[in-house]
């Protein structure tokens, strides 16, 4: 599904037209819509990873302008060691490294903000550092027709942006149920896909299975 059969589905489901579900409005339930998605579910795809340098006496490095959640950092140092670092919360790093103007090789990472990762011990060279995270991809929009999720997942797309549609208009309790059920089961079929079938090995685990609810037999 690309950008304008989304949105011509959209306004014929709705049955509201261009005068109210403008272009602008409509971005506005992509970008929540996809939100949504790549909040609630992994996304293979969109693995990444990036090179960047540790600075000695700097405890701070920031992060990929395109990145949603971080998954894992390590660093290699002069003898080609690979040191994968731990994650913790701020506080801890805080109280394990108090004084920051001494240096050691980093065992810890954390969050200091939306925009900054945080190191301790504070690193005392220059490390070569790996960064794994789940980057956020271009939103669908006139100007980039087609994404994965658009193309992939139209289900869960379709029913995510239908139901900031539905929220918007203030439309019957009982369809905006729909459209979240709808969107519910589109996610559970794309997270059997990703985080099923694509990380299993048929070899060793078996077919997938999903668990069906047994029914009793009546007296």
């Amino acid at each position: 599904m690309n950008y304008s059969e989304l949105v011509t589905n959209l306004r014929n489901y709705t049955e509201v037209d261009e005068n109210v579900f403008s272009e602008s409005v409509i971005d506005t339930f992509i970008t929540f819509a996809e939100n949504k998605i790549l909040r609630e579910i992994d996304l293979d795809v969109f693995k990444q990873e990036a090179s960047a340098n540790m600075t000695a006496g700097n405890r701070f490095l920031p992060m990929p302008l395109d990145i949603l959640t971080h998954r894992y950092i390590m660093f290699t140092d002069q003898n080609g060691q690979q040191t994968f670092l731990d994650f913790r919360d701020p506080s801890f790093m805080k109280e394990y490294w108090p004084n920051f103007n001494n240096t050691d090789a980093p065992k810890y990472y954390s969050i200091f903000d939306e925009n900054t990762f945080y190191f301790a011990p504070t690193p005392d060279q220059s490390y070569v550092t790996q960064l794994g995270y789940i980057r956020r991809p271009t939103q669908l929009s006139s100007t980039n027709t087609t994404t994965w999720i658009s193309t992939n997942a139209p289900e869960a797309l379709f029913y995510a942006v239908l139901v900031q549609a539905h929220s918007y208009l203030k439309g019957p309790a009982d369809m905006l149920q729909f459209f979240q059920q709808s969107y519910a089961q589109a996610l559970q079929g794309l997270g059997v896909e990703q985080q099923g079938r694509g990380r299993r090995d048929e070899y060793k685990d078996g077919t997938l299975r999903i668990p069906l609810k047994s029914v009793s037999p009546g007296p």
